[in-house]
Order: C-alpha cells, then structure tokens, then sequence
C-alpha cells in the first residue's frame, strides 16, 4: 500500500469542501502538478506523456511524495485532444526536459470548414488518449475508489485554438461567429469522447480552458462564445455522474468571475495575480469552491519558510470562506519537494488554530 505524507482527505471530505459544506480544520491541498510528475521517478515529461507504463509509475510516486487530496491524470493537458485529430507535437528526447507543445502553425482546420461531419478520435486508438486512459485504470486499481482521481480535458475554447490557431479563431470572432460556434462545437464533441472514456476508467474530470483568460479573450466575447458551450459540457457531465467539475481557468479572471459561475461548475480558481477578496465574494455569493493559487516562482526558488508563510497568509484568507481551497499554479519541472510539503504543512498548522 502506499502511505504519502499525511494522508490526504478521503473522496467524501473533498465532495463536502467542493460543495460548500461545513468548513473541514484542515484546507484541501490541490497541487497543480503535471510535467512535475516526470521528476518524481527521474524521467522527463516527453517520456511520461507517451508511455502508460512510466505514467502510472509517476502518478503514484507524486501521491507517495506529496499525499495531495486528489490526482490529475495529465502531462501536457492542452495537446492531446489536438494531437489525436492530427495536429503534430513536437517531443524532447534524452535529458531534455522540455515540455511537448503543438508544433508552430500545425493547425488542421481553417476558418469556413464544414465541420457537421468532422471525425471524432477514438480515445482509446487515436493518439496519447489511450495513454492517459490506461494511465487512470492503472491508478485507480492502485489507489481504490477513495482517491479523487480527476482526467485532464481541454476545454472547448482552448482546443479550438489548438485546431485553428488563435490569430484566425479571435478573427473569426468578429467576422464569422456562426462558423467559431460549429468549431467550438466540434471541440464539445472531441472532449466528450475522451470524457466518457475517463469516466469509464474511473476517474472525474478537470477542464482546462486558459485561452479563454480575459489575458487573451474579452469577456464580452467569453459570454457570447465561451459560456454557452462550457455550460453544456458541465450540463453533459453531470448527466454522466460527474456531479463536481473544476474549471481552470490562470491569470487575472476577476472581469470573468460571475460568467465562470454561471458555468455550473463548481470548482473555481483564484490564481495568484487575482484579487482574493474580489474573488472570495463573488465564490461566497454563487456557492462555488474556490482554489487560491501560489505563485509558481515562489515554489520554485523560496525557501520552504517563505513558503509556508505565504501559504499560512492565503489560508488565514480563506479560513472563513465556504469551499475554501489551497493549491499553486502549475509547479515547474524539479521543483524541490520540500517546497510543495511547505504548503501542505501550513494547511495541516491551520487545523490548530
């Protein structure tokens, strides 16, 4: 069996906190590690994103290291949905520990394409989807049903990018908005697809979306294009028994807050160049858990002092807020693992106070 440092909360105490319900004395400690993983059993992230095998063996190892109250099964979480449909990703051999990215202008659909009848992958042929999803099998069958064990997914928006490029699909907003509803619809049907696999794995979701930040998208425009369709893949996955859906979304998200509540999701982020206060009103109003992110810089290069601090700061913030969650921005590839047990410390401390 595996013991991580301090255990992690059981999959009924994270159901509470996701659903506002009485304040747990301890914060749930959510982690944002992805290419972090590969550190863990000294590989690189091209090497655990392409080989099911390796990425349990890091999944698990992260658990033993950290203990973090869930897992998210993913590397490189904005490729694999693009890859499957034909986008090419360029990959590091050796030492290198780059992280997989879709190559430069290798975008498969042009603005104005017919897309009603567009091939869907298969997600457990097409791709590295087979990958994640042996991964999540692997994982669960290791851990039992009490872990909360979430697959990545790109959200539609994101994904679309991926399919088009950004230049073109921002473009397309203005001029053609009818044609970025049938892509971004496209890209509901993808993700569906490699949902219903991880769901029969075992596992919940998370939806990763950052390209639909105000940092890049207006809100206007998130209104009219982006909420429609994440309210309907939240819809669609509640019908599938997905009843807790995260919603990340990095950068300064304030201008957005009330439209992310309005997706239905009901794990929302407050990353570290966000207002908190800004954000724990509207998450107290709407009835939404709420993740506040550190900053990835600081994991990386403070002491485990200095992070603690901070962390004891942003959980002394959050003490009172229903939902209340600690987590940190994505964690840079060999970030010492002291550093991330600094701020799983502070929130065992705040269960003293």
């Amino acid at each position: 069996m595996i013991l991580p440092p301090h255990s992690p909360a059981t999959r009924a105490e994270v159901e509470t906190v996701l659903r506002c319900g009485p304040r747990r004395p301890v914060p749930l400690f959510l982690p944002a590690i992805y290419e972090h993983k590969a550190w863990f059993i000294d590989s690189t992230p091209s090497a655990i994103s392409r080989d099911a095998d390796l990425l349990t063996k890091a999944l698990l190892a992260e658990y033993a290291a950290i203990g973090p109250d869930a897992l998210a099964v993913g590397v490189d979480v904005y490729n694999l949905e693009a890859e499957a449909v034909g986008c090419k990703v360029s990959f590091y051999e050796g030492a290198d520990t780059s992280i997989p990215g879709i190559k430069p202008g290798n975008h498969i659909i042009h603005v104005g394409d017919d897309l009603s009848q567009a091939r869907v992958p298969h997600p457990l042929k097409d791709g590295r989807l087979p990958v994640n999803i042996t991964a999540t099998r692997n994982v669960r069958r290791a851990l039992g049903n009490d872990v909360w064990l979430r697959g990545a997914i790109s959200g539609p928006f994101s994904l679309a990018i991926s399919l088009v490029g950004a230049e073109a699909l921002f473009l397309a907003c203005l001029d053609q908005p009818d044609w970025v509803r049938s892509v971004l619809a496209y890209a509901g049907r993808i993700i569906k697809e490699f949902s219903k696999a991880y769901i029969d794995a075992g596992a919940d979701l998370v939806v990763f979306d950052s390209q639909a930040s105000p940092d890049l998208l207006s809100p206007e425009m998130y209104e009219e294009f982006v909420l429609p369709i994440t309210q309907e893949l939240v819809q669609w996955a509640a019908a599938q028994g997905v009843r807790d859906l995260p919603l990340i979304i990095g950068g300064n998200t304030a201008p957005i807050a009330n439209l992310l509540a309005q997706t239905g999701a009901n794990n929302l982020l407050c990353d570290f160049t966000c207002d908190f206060d800004e954000w724990a009103t509207i998450a107290r109003e709407q009835g939404r858990a709420l993740r506040r992110n550190i900053s990835p810089r600081l994991i990386e290069t403070g002491t485990p002092e200095q992070i603690y601090a901070v962390a004891a700061r942003e959980i002394s913030r959050g003490r009172d807020l229903p939902g209340f969650i600690m987590g940190t921005a994505v964690i840079p590839f060999g970030t010492p693992t002291a550093n991330i047990l600094a701020i799983k410390q502070a929130c065992l401390d705040a269960a003293k106070l």
